[in-house]
């Protein structure tokens, strides 16, 4: 069973790629994907809220989440 893919392995290890969240403005759970870092700004794929996502550890599945204040642009 050599041709099985196998999923990839995270940076970190014990580590969560992808983290979960509830929007806090309609209540719409969603998954988002925390590889570049320990937080991200995303938007609810429901309502379009703009929210900021942060994980306190790696190694947590849950994502805290809020209404995002400002918007920072990575350049």
């Amino acid at each position: 069973m050599d041709d099985v893919p196998t999923l990839p392995t995270p940076a970190v290890p014990g580590a969560h790629r992808w983290h979960s969240y509830r929007c806090p403005v309609c209540g719409h759970t969603d998954e988002v994907d925390l590889d570049a870092g320990p937080q991200a700004w995303v938007s609810c794929s429901h309502c379009h809220a703009e929210l900021e996502v942060a994980v306190r550890s790696p190694e947590a599945a849950a994502a805290a989440v809020r209404v995002a204040t400002r918007r920072w642009r990575v350049r």
